[in-house]
C-alpha cells in the first residue's frame, strides 16, 4: 500500500485523502444524500438562502464524517465511486466520448447555476434536471470503468465478491 500521492493528484488508499473523502464517500450512504444534495443546492442559490446553502454545506461535510466505508461493492453507488478513483488513478484517461459527456455535463451545470442566480424558474428547473440525468450518464461510465477494472484484478471484484472497495482500487497502483 502506497502511502503517498504518484504525482498525478489522485488519493491512494492509506492516504488522509482516501481515509477522510474517498472511503466513506463509497458508501451509498454517502453517495445518494449527495446526490440529493444537488437540487437542494440549485434551489439554495434560486432562492438566495444562506441558510439552506449553509445547511447542504454542513450536511454535505457532515456526510462524509459519519459514514463508514462500505464493505463490499456490491451497491451500485459504490461502483461508481470505485470507478471514479479508476478514472483517477489513470490520470484522467478518457475517450472523446467521455469528454464529451463530461464537458457537456458541465456545461449544463453553469446552465442551471446561471438559470438560478438570474431566478428563472424554468430554466433552472430544466438545467437541473438536465444535469441530475447527465451525473446519472457519468454514474453509469464509472461502473462500467470499475467493472472492466475489477475483472482485470485477480480475485474479481465484482458484485458479489468480499473484497473490500479500498483493496480494489490499490490493486491498481
Amino acid at each position: 500500500m502506497a502511502d503517498e500521492p504518484d504525482g498525478t493528484g489522485s488519493a491512494r488508499s492509506g492516504t488522509l485523502a482516501s481515509e477522510i473523502f474517498w472511503e466513506p464517500h463509497a458508501s451509498p450512504r454517502s453517495v445518494w444524500p449527495l446526490v440529493a444534495a444537488y437540487p437542494v443546492l440549485i434551489l439554495a442559490v434560486y432562492r438566495r438562502s444562506r441558510p439552506l446553502l449553509v445547511g447542504v454545506l454542513v450536511s454535505v461535510v457532515t456526510n462524509l464524517l459519519v459514514v463508514s466505508p462500505p464493505e463490499t461493492d456490491d451497491a451500485w453507488a459504490t461502483r461508481v465511486v470505485l470507478g471514479e478513483r479508476v478514472w483517477l488513478e489513470r490520470v484522467l484517461t478518457s475517450s472523446p466520448r467521455d469528454l464529451g459527456l463530461i464537458g457537456v455535463g458541465a456545461a449544463v451545470h453553469l446552465y442551471a447555476v446561471r438559470a438560478a442566480v438570474r431566478r428563472q424558474p424554468v430554466r433552472t428547473a430544466v438545467g437541473t434536471a438536465a444535469s441530475m440525468a447527465l451525473m446519472f450518464l457519468f454514474f453509469g461510465r464509472m461502473v462500467r470503468l470499475y467493472e472492466e477494472h475489477a475483472s482485470a484484478v485477480p480475485g474479481g471484484g465484482l458484485p458479489g465478491s468480499e473484497t473490500r472497495s479500498a483493496d480494489l482500487v490499490e490493486s491498481s497502483e
